[in-house]
């Protein structure tokens, strides 16, 4: 991977979404042949709700980190601006339309109650931190056809 994507990858403040905006991330780049199958994830968190703080966020970022640099590669002809637009509206799209999705966020609710009982006091705007996360992608230069 080039060195500018590997820069990206540690700009990009994956750790301050929550955890509602990294399921939709996760789920938007799920791919049938992964590894690991989000599907039995979530089906382990009704058995386990502190999998999610204590294993699965963290894999979450990871992921949803290297599927957006992978995003950004494959697109780099697209500037910055339509990179960002593409990954918004590909977001609200399956917040609307997703049953996985609605699903999913309801099993993350019940897990978060059962491990700790409590909610955001002050919960950030989705589009406000999918803007603060694909805010570096900004610095990114499409690559010239040669490169």
């Amino acid at each position: 991977m080039p060195k500018r994507y590997e820069e990206l990858k540690s700009q990009l403040p994956v750790s301050r979404l929550s955890i509602d905006v990294l399921l939709a991330l996760r789920v938007l780049y799920d791919k049938p042949e992964n590894e690991v199958k989000l599907q039995q994830e979530m089906a382990e968190l009704s058995h386990d709700p502190s999998k999610l703080e204590r294993e699965y966020r963290a894999e979450w970022e990871a992921y949803v980190l290297r599927e957006l640099v992978l995003d950004l590669k494959q697109n780099t002809q697209r500037s910055p601006a339509t990179f960002i637009d593409s990954v918004l509206s590909r977001i609200e799209s399956l917040k609307e339309s997703c049953p996985y999705y609605k699903a999913y966020k309801q099993q993350i609710s019940e897990a978060k109650s059962a491990e700790d009982g409590s909610t955001a006091l002050f919960p950030v705007p989705w589009r406000q931190q999918l803007m603060m996360l694909l805010l570096p992608v900004t610095a990114v230069k499409p690559l010239k056809p040669a490169e």
